[in-house]
């Protein structure tokens, strides 16, 4: 007997709810007075839509903040989910 298959086209939602953590930042010039409140304030602008890219496989490297050069950060489910 050989294997079957039949096609299905069903489309779900799931909802995660994540929490994301900024762990720190890094800059080769040091930082302003101010700066590091501005990055943050920025990343939290901006890292829904960046993952956003990475779960919907549109992901593509880019300047992702502009007061500071890195970010390091970990984003994981929230508890209790």
């Amino acid at each position: 007997m050989s294997q079957r298959s039949q096609s299905v086209n069903e489309e779900f939602t799931i909802e995660l709810k994540l929490k994301v953590t900024i762990n720190s930042f890094s800059n080769h010039d040091g930082f302003k007075q101010g700066q590091i409140e501005r990055a943050v304030e920025e990343f939290k602008e901006k890292i829904k839509k960046e993952i956003e890219y990475i779960v919907n496989g549109e992901y593509y490297q880019q300047e992702f903040l502009n007061s500071v050069d890195f970010v390091q950060y970990e984003v994981g489910l929230e508890s209790g989910l």
